[in-house]
């Protein structure tokens, strides 16, 4: 009876039903490579079926990080209702440990990126430009004017995060409060150097 109900999905629900499925599985085992044969198995389809709707391995692979971007930045969103200095703050918790939920996912974004895969570049360079908005925006509520200087810098410590992150997720060395905490405070010592 499932297997009927389920085979009678329309193809944008079977497609959900499939990135569902890619989201348990990466839960389940954060650092566990992401395959098509794991989250078929997981969606109770065949690979067969999963390439039919997604066409092809990379883009599946980009439907997947397109999802998590989209709650990413979701999550990431300041909220009104809390002090600037808390909004910034409880952004960048957010943002570290939406990463650490599928840091392999988080790791693959980079590497597309940086190999040049146009897609998955847009998709990283919107997502950067969407956290560096509220950061600066954050920053000047705090009561930091925005300089040239200040933005460069707010643009710069995003980089810095991603490769704190990228390191941590390779030898995750400390704990992922203590990851949080870096990252937050590397912020305040970054800003501090366009002082004066």
């Amino acid at each position: 009876m499932t297997q009927t109900s389920s085979a009678r999905l329309r193809p944008g629900e079977r497609r959900n039903q499939i990135l569902a499925a890619a989201r348990r599985v990466l839960v389940a085992d954060p650092h566990r490579e992401l395959t098509v044969e794991l989250v078929a198995a997981e969606a109770k389809v065949s690979p067969a079926l999963l390439f039919h709707y997604f066409g092809s391995k990379k883009k599946f692979q980009y439907a997947v990080i397109e999802e998590a971007a989209a709650e990413v930045m979701l999550r990431t969103a300041p909220d009104p209702s809390l002090p600037p200095d808390e909004q910034l703050r409880s952004g960048i918790r957010a943002f570290v440990r939406a990463v650490l939920e599928a840091p392999q996912l988080y790791r693959a974004t980079l590497l597309m990126s940086a190999a040049g895969d146009p897609d998955v570049r847009a998709l990283h360079s919107e997502i950067r430009r969407v956290f560096s908005t509220w950061v600066v925006s954050a920053v000047a509520q705090s009561g930091i004017e925005i300089t040239p200087t200040v933005e460069l810098a707010c643009h710069g410590w995003q980089g810095y995060v991603e490769q704190t992150l990228l390191t941590w997720i390779d030898n995750p060395s400390i704990s992922p409060e203590a990851l949080e905490h870096l990252c937050e405070q590397s912020l305040d010592a970054i800003l501090t150097t366009t002082e004066g």
